[in-house]
């Protein structure tokens, strides 16, 4: 799909490029040297010539020509009447409009407060601080001009021009800051910055770092909904005309998008100026310059197998992450309009790397990390052969009058997001269940229904038995072959304090499937877990309350320790660790308490506060290695404190997490829709869509169990079931 604008600018197909149009004319019989540049400007309309029909090159460029030609470029347009502070500039006279818009974006600054002198000389120092402030230019040379030192008031911002090679200077290494600025060298500056053919080519071979050192240009793209809610990340870096290249796949689905820069400095997107689905492309455009260094783009004839590379993005939200390897091969896919080039190479690269470049070491942008497969460090990058041109052709475009495609008009990137329909193995239930577990070994799950009995379903049998419980039940935890059940007396409250609550705890016999024993305990149970001895009950009342532990024979308290009422806890499967999550805290918390025979001997907090906004639910990782909250954001279960509850990547948020680690694979449920994720990289693999709402997941002998709701008639109303099905 190509946007208007496109229609009439370009097409993302071969382009002949502006140097190749410049030498069939000759619309200035006195331009020889930049002729090609001149007549690139002239076709634009950036530059004209004089009524004999000359450009006139070695003619000094005025203040009022200067501040006309990058008006005219940036198309900045106002329609208000915009105070003038020059007395020397009359309203109607040459320029009037543009001089004042020049001053309101901060370009350009007169000689004196009142005095501008429009048809004074420009020097070449003189216009490097206009062109850099007009156009955010930034960054350094490495190596100074011989007549522009640190101290001279045009250091900055001839560096400025000559990092971003928009001034090449002389032979000899001078710039010559106070000669005047002929029409020739104005032109040959513009042209530059618009247009990578007109700067010299990269010959020089770089050293990694010096790769590396172009991360400044790197960005990290975020996504968000319409309610302003995080949905996900991903990266993208700085081309020609300010915009900012990324894949579509990583703005899919979004209403608003902010760019993270290398400074840490975040900037909002206006939107998305033109994109291509099946290349998986997408050209975004911020609200104002940004500051950045265009990166160069080449092609995949700069590379052959075996040449070094460096890919530098945002993978699992670390920004600036730089990840080196080399080309395994050059790949053409066939994808659904035609066959692409895709660079295949060893850098690794994860969630969040997508858009990001890839670098030969030359500088050059050979790719745009598009995709990977962990398996043989499968991972490819689009060839910059087939972006390029459509950047180059966009640059052509004046920045403020590119438009930008409403979000809800851009359709949502084709990754399978609605699922597979599948067909499963099912059989309904009497009554919906409050909380379930399963066991860990045999075909059986473990549930409360709404008329207060402990419930265990056998899916292979579809065996249905029961147990009636003495008190409310709530929550239930499986260890031991036991099953351990909070009862309540009382409802919770923030004004149930400490001192006044009691509950109780029935222990199931899983073997024989009987109620054991109750006990009673001096709190009002919220939730539960338990190690191979002790009992672990948090409380659902009293604010800044307790988390206690029980001896499972002796049934005495045996330690307690503060945490805030009705918050959840999961056991790490070292069972060294109890991580908790509040549910009715802003913002939501998670801290561990480190435990030993009973005892809490250490607890602290996640080093987040607000940075992540997460659900109330987290469910650990059969291996320990990962903390998963409902929101999607997976963190890191480490021994370490300094590594511990730190963010480790992101998946779309769910409602119920399996795992099946033996074959690599991480299962959540949201709605109706199972997405398997690859346990190594949490990267989507394949995605099934179910009938019914989906409660709970979980995985026996590689099939996929689910506890749903579907409709049982046209009614509408929605009746339990269990639902199976092979994910092949």
């Amino acid at each position: 799909m190509l946007s208007a604008l496109l229609v009439v600018v370009w097409m993302w197909a071969p382009y002949a490029g502006p140097v190749r149009a410049a030498e069939n004319r000759g619309l200035f019989p006195d331009v020889s040297a930049g002729r090609a540049e001149v007549e690139y400007l002239a076709e634009l309309g950036v530059i004209q010539g004089y009524k004999d029909e000359k450009f006139h090159p070695e003619a000094a460029v005025t203040r009022v020509q200067a501040v006309l030609m990058i008006v005219r470029q940036l198309g900045l347009e106002t329609g208000e009447e915009l105070p003038m502070p020059f007395t020397d500039v009359k309203p109607g006279s040459t320029g009037y409009q543009e001089i004042a818009l020049a001053v309101k974006f901060g370009i350009i600054h007169g000689k004196t407060e009142q005095s501008f002198d429009p048809y004074g000389k420009l020097t070449r120092a003189q216009m490097a601080k206009i062109f850099a402030n007009a156009y955010h230019l930034s960054g350094r040379m490495e190596k100074d001009f011989t007549d522009v030192k640190p101290d001279h008031w045009a250091y900055p911002y001839v560096h400025a021009l000559a990092a971003n090679e928009v001034t090449l200077g002389y032979p000899d290494g001078s710039f010559r800051p106070n000669a005047p600025l002929t029409r020739l060298q104005f032109a040959l500056f513009m042209a530059r910055y618009m247009n990578d053919e007109f700067k010299p080519p990269l010959t020089k071979l770089l050293s990694r770092k010096e790769v590396i050192a172009k991360k400044e240009s790197v960005v990290t793209v975020y996504v968000y909904d319409e309610n302003g809610e995080e949905l996900s990340q991903g990266s993208g870096f700085a081309v020609a005309n300010g915009l900012i290249l990324t894949n579509f796949h990583v703005v899919s689905g979004g209403s608003a998008f902010t760019v993270l820069t290398s400074d840490g400095e975040e900037y909002e997107i206006e939107g998305i100026v033109d994109y291509d689905l099946d290349l998986d492309v997408a050209l975004l455009k911020p609200v104002d310059l940004l500051p950045l260094k265009p990166l160069r783009l080449g092609s995949v004839e700069m590379v052959e197998a075996g040449d070094d590379v460096v890919a530098i993005g945002s993978p699992l939200g670390f920004s600036d992450s730089v990840s080196t390897g080399v080309v395994s091969a050059i790949r053409t896919f066939e994808l659904e309009e035609g066959f692409a080039d895709f660079i295949q190479f060893t850098a690794p690269v994860t969630n969040g790397s997508s858009g990001g470049p890839l670098f030969n070491m030359y500088g050059y942008v050979i790719g745009l990390v598009s995709f990977g497969f962990d398996q043989g460090e499968l991972n490819f990058a689009l060839a910059a052969d087939h972006f390029k041109e459509v950047v180059y052709a966009y640059a052509r475009v004046p920045f403020y009058q590119l438009p930008v495609i409403p979000a809800d008009e851009l359709p949502v990137y084709e990754d399978g997001s609605e699922g597979e329909p599948v067909a499963t193995e099912k059989f309904h239930l009497e009554e919906p269940l409050v909380d379930v577990v399963s066991h860990p070994v045999l075909p059986i799950l473990y549930g409360i229904d709404y008329s207060n009995h402990v419930v265990e379903i056998n899916y292979e049998t579809r065996n249905v038995r029961k147990i009636a419980l003495p008190l409310p039940a709530e929550r239930l935890y499986f260890a031991n072959d036991e099953l351990y059940i909070t009862l309540l007396k009382g409802e919770h409250s923030h004004y149930w304090w400490s001192e006044d609550q009691q509950g109780a705890i029935a222990i199931v016999d899983a073997k024989e499937f009987r109620l054991k024993e109750t006990f009673d305990i001096a709190l009002d149970p919220f939730d539960i877990v338990a190690d191979d001895r002790y009992i672990y009950v948090s409380s659902g009342s009293g604010q800044h309350t307790y988390i206690k532990s029980y001896d499972r024979f002796t049934k005495q308290e045996v330690g307690s320790e503060r945490i805030d009422e009705a918050s959840r806890i999961e056991m790490h499967p070292g069972k060294s660790m109890i991580y908790a999550i509040t549910t009715n805290t802003i913002p939501i918390r998670m801290s561990v308490y480190r435990i030993a025979d009973g005892q809490f001997v250490e607890t602290y907090t996640s080093p987040y506060h607000s940075d992540y906004d997460l659900k109330p639910d987290i469910t650990i990782s059969p291996d320990g290695k990962y903390i998963f909250n409902d929101a999607g954001f997976v963190f890191y279960a480490a021994a370490q404190k300094s590594a511990n509850m730190t963010y480790a990547a992101t998946v779309e948020p769910f409602s119920s997490v399996a795992f099946d680690l033996a074959q690599g694979n991480v299962y959540t449920a949201r709605d109706n829709k199972v997405t398997a994720y690859n346990s190594t990289s949490l990267q989507a693999v394949k995605r099934w869509a179910v009938n019914g709402e989906i409660d709970y997941i979980t995985v026996h002998d590689g099939k996929i169990v689910l506890l749903t709701k579907e409709p049982l008639d046209e009614s509408g109303m929605k009746v339990p079931s269990i639902q199976l099905f092979d994910p092949v």
